[in-house]
């Protein structure tokens, strides 16, 4: 089993161990997530171009699209015929100083061999072998390694998989499980030119990087730093990193989410701070990237609409009440509020009459009833924004007291449901 995957919350926050490619990404506006070009194919082998340019395979047909570094996306991709004629197999090493790629064909079932091709403005040269010392086809599908002055007999296989550049174009990397020397399984190499026609003999990228694991899908930033993919039997494929040290490397480490995680995660590549990986998290092997995520749309301005003042003269009607209700709304809760400060405006001891009524729909009884209830409603409501109760009297007329005495239609049955609020006089009973 590999290790848990972090919820895609975490997925936001970027490695704090490696914050190189992950400077511009570590905010909320991207997401790592599988890109949009992916299909139901596998896409892999993934290499850097001339340019902006990405290159990858699906089977054995090689695509081109071009790099989006701000977005971290690809655009325009489209299959390149003149590459996949070439017969590209696994990762392309790019040489921009002489416009030439080196790449893996396969020669065999026992052989895959590092070719270069040259693009003259127009066309890919045709395939071109690549000469390196100590590893010289001799005798059919046998391999012989010089060394010391004497060759001694190889197993009959040599494969050389997954090239990529570095310093110039002077140090090619690539991946090999055949050489004398090795590690275990397979292992990270690299080749200088001895000359114009022929390469040194492969030096093993040393212990720092390789283990009795396999590693594979070497990729070299800026000659700065190095990543590499270990695959490790019963655990699976995770992404490592390590920085220059002179010559070398400094001991590779295991990079952190969201680059590795409950899947098979390898094939890293970098443009200007921008990483790329191959990912079957999603389900098949995916390009996988910090994608940025569409602005938000703003907030749109609330205008709050400015409230007309409330000027309370008495008598005050509340037409407050729905039909066979007693509720206040929120209108005339401001009402309430303004009756108050009224009330405080009047001499001490001033008594208020608060006379609840309906409209002549249903019986005596029941109007009686609910028109005190109303009344009620707004002597509460007035003690509870502070006035003394001593003063406040409530009474119920039921439908006795009607504004109009022959409603016709639902507006002149609203007027008559009302309360009022009157100063109560001297004389009054």
């Amino acid at each position: 089993m590999k290790r848990i995957l972090l919820p895609m919350a975490l997925l936001i926050a970027s490695s704090t161990a490696f914050s190189a490619i992950d400077k511009k990404f570590n905010e909320e506006s991207y997401e790592f997530k599988s890109l949009e070009v992916n299909t139901s194919e596998k896409e892999h082998s993934m290499s850097l171009l001339d340019g902006n340019k990405m290159i990858f395979l699906k089977d054995k047909t090689v695509y081109a699209g071009e790099i989006d570094t701000a977005a971290t996306g690809i655009n325009n991709v489209a299959e390149s015929k003149a590459l996949t004629d070439l017969g590209v197999h696994g990762t392309v090493a790019y040489d921009a100083a002489k416009n030439k790629i080196y790449f893996t064909l396969k020669e065999s079932e026992a052989c895959e061999w590092l070719y270069e091709s040259t693009f003259d403005g127009e066309k890919w040269s045709k395939p071109k072998r690549l000469v390196i010392e100590g590893l010289e086809k001799e005798r059919g599908r046998s391999y012989f390694l010089a060394n010391a002055g004497w060759n001694y007999a190889k197993k009959p296989q040599l494969v050389m998989l997954n090239p990529t550049i570095a310093k110039s174009g002077n140090r090619i990397y690539f991946t090999s499980a055949d050489i004398e020397g090795g590690k275990g399984g397979k292992d990270i190499w690299w080749i200088e030119p001895r000359d114009a026609e022929k390469w040194q003999y492969p030096v093993n990228a040393g212990e720092t990087i390789n283990t009795e694991e396999d590693e594979d899908f070497a990729f070299v930033e800026n000659d700065e730093i190095i990543y590499v993919s270990r695959t490790k039997a019963g655990v699976g494929t995770d992404i490592f990193k390590g920085d220059a040290n002179g010559n070398t490397w400094a001991a590779v480490e295991i990079m952190d989410n969201p680059y590795n995680g409950q899947s098979e995660d390898y094939n890293i590549i970098v443009k200007d701070g921008t990483p790329f990986i191959i990912s079957n998290r999603g389900g098949s092997d995916d390009i996988w990237a910090w994608v940025k995520l569409p602005e938000p749309e703003p907030e749109p301005e609330i205008i709050i609409p400015e409230l007309e003042p409330i000027v309370i003269t008495f008598p005050w009607a509340f037409y407050l009440f729905d039909f066979d209700k007693s509720d206040l709304t929120e209108r005339f809760l401001r009402e309430i509020d303004a009756m108050v400060e009224a009330m405080k405006q009047l001499p001490a001891g001033t008594k208020f009459i608060i006379e609840g009524h309906t409209d002549q729909r249903g019986s005596d009884a029941y109007n009686d009833k609910l028109s005190l209830e109303r009344a009620n409603t707004v002597r509460d409501k007035l003690i509870e924004k502070g006035v003394n109760p001593d003063i406040l009297i409530a009474k119920g007329y039921g439908k006795r007291r009607p504004v109009i005495a022959d409603p016709q239609n639902e507006e002149e049955f609203y007027q008559n449901r009302r309360v009022v609020v009157d100063i109560l006089k001297d004389d009054a009973k």
